[in-house]
């Protein structure tokens, strides 16, 4: 029988009290059911029974995990690609308009297939890329020429050595949610930042589309956050929010996603219009948007 992890205690605030929230499907590749439960307390929403890490790695064998597989194949493929070469000078920005005038080593935690790396790299960055993937890391070095680190790595690594940490999209699928919340803290310098990208359960498309919404991505995606819910967690391990960034163009890749999960006729353009208009709302609600990026600091 498979192993399952069954959530006894709610990471953010250790509430005992849960109540189910939604059953979805994974619509990528095993069509099982799984429960997303909320936190009666404080309202946290993760996906309860889900497969251990010794057992989650068959959940991850699709090319709709565009990250890993780095295919081209559809248009919603091509379209995550041709958004990507925009997001990936936006990040860059991020990085070095919040971090200290002379920070220069960043580690990317779920490094996957290395071009954010890249990009920091062609910034004259000290990079340091952590990946579960084997496959990943492979097309990392045959592409970039990068010797991105296994999963292991991330506790190897000295304290108070990294300037800046980034996380695109990542610790939502990490299984040892406080653990690695506290080994961030630890390596990140005094004046360092830590800056994490999550896909948001209040979002406009995640309200509209419900079990379908594409971010909920179960058995994958095991931790399901609000701007509210990051923000305690984060004070919890001792961070400061100091910035909470729209990340505009996700509305268009998860409605299409979504559309095509559904089974909408035409999907792909259905979802490309609602994800337009989502994109429209987000720009006068930001906290709306189906994906943010949180900017972090240590607490003095």
């Amino acid at each position: 029988m498979a192993k399952t992890v069954h959530i006894e205690a709610c990471p953010v605030c250790e509430g005992k009290e849960f109540k189910t929230f939604l059953s979805c499907s994974d619509l990528s590749v095993s069509s099982e059911k799984f429960d997303i439960c909320k936190c009666a307390d404080c309202g946290f929403a993760f996906t309860q029974d889900f497969p251990a890490e010794s057992e989650i790695g068959k959940y991850y064998e699709s090319n709709d995990y565009v990250s890993h597989s780095d295919t081209h194949e559809g248009l919603i493929n091509k379209l995550y690609h041709q958004v990507r070469k925009i997001a990936l000078r936006g990040k860059a920005k991020t990085v070095e308009r919040y971090s200290s005038a002379e920070a220069s080593t960043l580690l990317d935690v779920g490094s996957a297939t290395g071009y954010f790396l890249n990009e920091m790299c062609r910034c004259k960055w000290v990079v340091t890329g952590v990946e579960v993937s084997d496959g990943a890391r492979a097309f990392a070095k045959q592409k970039f020429d990068l010797d991105t680190q296994d999963a292991e790595y991330l506790y190897k690594i000295k304290e108070g050595n990294k300037d800046v940490i980034t996380m695109w999209h990542v610790l939502e699928h990490m299984e040892d949610l406080n653990k690695v919340m506290a080994r961030l803290h630890r390596i990140l310098k005094d004046d360092g930042i830590a800056v994490i990208a999550l896909p948001n359960k209040d979002s406009y498309d995640a309200q509209a589309y419900g079990e379908y919404w594409a971010a909920y991505d179960v058995p994958r995606h095991l931790w399901h956050f609000s701007p509210d819910d990051f923000t305690r967690f984060a004070t919890k391990h001792d961070f400061e929010v100091v910035a909470i960034k729209p990340m505009y163009f996700d509305s268009f890749y998860i409605s299409m996603l979504s559309e095509k999960y559904k089974g909408t006729f035409c999907g792909s353009l259905v979802g490309l219009m609602k994800g337009g208009i989502y994109f429209l709302k987000n720009l006068a609600n930001h906290r709306g948007s189906s994906s943010l990026t949180y900017i972090l600091k240590k607490k003095k």
